[in-house]
């Protein structure tokens, strides 16, 4: 099998030559697009076949609530370091997260396995991780109250953790749902 041979722009008329540079230096730029060259370097290793030519763009056009879930999560991960004050009786991070928790549980982009892991690696986060560095830290030898000063000093960073993975986790299923 043989490819038809490119022909060289030598060949060309000089206005046609100009009119293609310039059209090339214009493409090359990413006129028109935020963050193009971001983009560019971050898609420059992809695999558009094993994609579907899908990336975070056509992710946020296609599933603008579900992305907005997402953003809502990672916002209530980032209220833990501040000293907010609580709502009624309930933690201001908290309350984002069950905001964004409802918004995913009503999305009919992910199953009900992918919401609940989702939603639950933040609060799985928070408690189990809280015991297990919590305990580490302490040691065997220090008390109660020296284990629940520990959890609560780890607990948020675990929260921070456990949303961090499930907001990828989403974002993973999201991407292999179309």
């Amino acid at each position: 099998m043989r490819f038809p041979a490119v022909a060289d722009d030598a060949g060309l008329p000089p206005g046609v030559r100009e009119h293609r540079r310039v059209a090339r230096e214009r493409l090359s730029r990413g006129r028109g697009m935020p963050f193009a060259g971001l983009r560019r370097f971050a898609m420059a290793g992809a695999n558009p076949m094993a994609t579907g030519g899908r990336d975070a763009r056509t992710l946020l056009k296609e599933y603008p609530r579900d992305a907005a879930a997402m953003v809502i999560l990672v916002v209530a991960a980032l209220l833990v370091p501040f000293d907010l004050r609580p709502l009624a009786i309930f933690p201001v991070p908290l309350v984002v997260w069950a905001a964004a928790a409802t918004m995913v549980l009503i999305s009919e982009s992910w199953k009900l396995r992918d919401k609940l892991l989702g939603i639950g690696a933040p609060i799985l986060g928070y408690s189990v991780g809280g015991v297990v560095v919590g305990g580490v830290r302490v040691g065997v030898e220090a008390g109660l109250g020296e284990f629940v000063a520990q959890f609560f000093d780890v607990s948020g960073t675990m929260f921070m953790v456990g949303t961090g993975l499930g907001v990828v986790w989403l974002a993973y299923r999201l991407l292999d749902a179309g």
